[in-house]
């Protein structure tokens, strides 16, 4: 469930990248609807979706979720029952961690977008500099949530973040299905990520020798993952909140 924090960083994007009004927005795995809330109030036409019926959030829905177009029982790890082109706009806040596989969701998403139109996810960011200094010393990222561990049941490994997104594969997943990485914005920042600024040209040269893997056989898509994975949203937010807009044909 996005914080105030992610749900104003998910705004930042779509008011740079989508200013046209009114736009049709799809909030997949949308939950109590506060995005959903903030975007029907600012003149957006907004659906959500759901994976399970027999929880609270639609047992006792939230009044946007009375409101607006619910589609139920979505399962994000199948193909989505949406026509081809039929968003401006796609969110996913706090979502592809929990989901078994990203390539599948992405493919899906890129092919209900309209030609132009932009998916804006948010997820736990691994690469931000507390995290990398979490793995240096444990081998453990951290991953800003519930993880799955042996005190979880099959069926509820969906409510752990279990898959955290890498962003060079997930960076190259979206291209792949014609979703380029216009913009990044920053949710909350913790004292750690201020701590480490000084190891900032450290963190420069290790990210440029391990780019030029991606660089040699890319030189376009080295350089521009370089871009990202430099940017100070990437280093100091806590989640990763990403902007990418489908390539026209």
């Amino acid at each position: 469930m996005p914080d105030a924090t992610i749900l104003r960083a998910v705004c930042h994007l779509i008011d740079r990248e989508v200013p046209l009004r009114p736009a049709r927005v799809l909030d997949l795995s949308c939950g109590e609807g506060q995005l959903l809330e903030i975007l029907d109030q600012r003149g957006f036409q907004v659906e959500g979706t759901h994976f399970r019926s027999d929880d609270y959030i639609i047992n006792n829905p939230a009044p946007i979720l009375r409101r607006v177009l619910l589609h139920d029982r979505i399962d994000l790890s199948q193909p989505l029952p949406f026509a081809d082109g039929s968003y401006d706009v796609v969110t996913a806040t706090e979502v592809l961690e929990h989901l078994p596989a990203h390539a599948p969701v992405i493919a899906e998403i890129s092919r209900i977008l309209k030609p132009g139109g932009v998916f804006i996810s948010t997820k736990p960011n691994i690469h931000r500099l507390g995290s990398r200094l979490s793995f240096f010393l444990s081998g453990i990222h951290n991953q800003c949530g519930s993880r799955l561990g042996w005190h979880i049941s099959r069926d509820e490994i969906y409510s752990t973040h279990y898959n955290p997104v890498y962003f060079p594969v997930f960076h190259s997943l979206l291209h792949l299905h014609g979703l380029d990485v216009v913009r990044l914005a920053t949710s909350k920042r913790q004292l750690i990520e201020f701590a480490m600024i000084p190891l900032w040209p450290l963190v420069a040269v290790g990210t440029l020798v391990e780019t030029y893997h991606f660089r040699r056989r890319s030189r376009a898509g080295g350089r521009d993952l370089f871009r990202w994975l430099l940017s100070p949203h990437a280093l100091m937010s806590e989640q990763l909140c990403v902007a990418a807009r489908k390539v026209s044909n």
